[in-house]
């Protein structure tokens, strides 16, 4: 509700302001430019746009991106892009005030390209049950399942080519060539994770939904994908943890990306077992960012994990 009221308020300003100390000129070497809420779409944009566009993430790394709030600088950066890419859901509320109340925005909503799943919590210990059995949500989490991956991309290129037709040839051989490593890593994956019936045991948020649902894996996990990450109950840990003397549970106690650890961590300790990461893509790290890693090089990063933990316990 708070975030709601501030983006009418930082629009105002921007208005008010008619755009001065906050104007973003045009780029001198005619460079399309592209503005992109998290990183999956970033990392897509720039994979498919390649040296012809400036593409831009608001998200800063190292950052949780679920509280993520606009700054004035950003709502013009997005008001006076060429393409705007947001994911859409809950997460990105904010953004329909700024399509409504900006100039005429050039947006490309990612949710559309996919379809979408709605939240399940059936192996969520707090999930926040209260507010979600009245209404019924979209997981938003659409890029962790590769096939939806490729979609995403193709869904760029062909705003790609609408923008600048006559890269239409750079952009159509840039997509294919991504999504044709993307579509190796799901085979990958799709080899790796068949077979017998596994359960996951996060001792996290969970917002790998469409990664899981693709692979037909089991899962019990801490929180919700979208939940705000609390100490988690008596009932959690216990929950947790006796789903860790199961059979079919991988002996390894998963976390996500830029998490505090802390419960993963205690369940790990608890049950002589190791901790791994697996990166949802959502955000990344600093020194991640700085390095140029790509959705594709942390899928594989996952891949390596996951043949680590089913082969070796972690």
């Amino acid at each position: 509700m708070l975030k709601r009221l501030i983006i009418p308020v930082l629009l105002a300003v921007v208005m008010l302001l008619g755009g001065c100390s906050l104007s973003s000129e045009k780029p001198s070497d005619g460079k399309l430019r592209v503005v992109t809420t998290i990183f999956p779409a970033y990392d897509f944009a720039r994979q498919v746009f390649g040296n012809t566009a400036d593409v831009t993430l608001l998200l800063k790394p190292g950052t949780e991106s679920h509280s993520y709030d606009p700054s004035a600088r950003d709502i013009v950066k997005i008001d006076s892009c060429d393409l705007f890419i947001y994911n859409g859901g809950e997460s990105d509320a904010w953004v329909e005030n700024i399509l409504k109340s900006a100039d005429e925005v050039n947006a490309l909503r990612m949710m559309d390209a996919v379809e979408a799943l709605t939240e399940d919590h059936e192996g969520i210990a707090e999930t926040e049950h209260e507010e979600h059995d009245k209404d019924e949500e979209y997981d938003e989490h659409i890029w962790t399942s590769p096939k939806n991956a490729a979609l995403i991309v193709e869904s760029i290129r062909q705003a790609a080519v609408t923008l600048a037709p006559e890269n239409k040839a750079l952009y159509e051989n840039a997509a294919e060539e991504y999504i044709a490593e993307i579509n190796a890593l799901d085979i990958k994956f799709n080899e790796l994770l068949s077979g017998e019936e596994r359960c996951f045991i996060f001792g996290d948020r969970f917002p790998l939904l469409y990664f899981f649902r693709e692979s037909g894996l089991n899962y019990r996990a801490a929180f919700p994908g979208c939940g705000s990450e609390t100490e988690p109950s008596a009932q959690t840990v216990a929950f947790l943890t006796e789903k860790l003397t199961e059979s079919d549970t991988v002996p390894t106690v998963f976390c996500i990306e830029l998490s505090n650890r802390k419960l993963a961590e205690t369940l790990a300790d608890e049950n002589g077992l190791p901790v791994a990461e697996f990166h949802t893509c959502h955000n990344i790290t600093a020194d991640d960012f700085s390095a140029g890693e790509s959705y594709v090089s942390l899928m594989e990063r996952n891949y390596q994990m996951l043949q680590s933990a089913l082969t070796n316990g972690g």
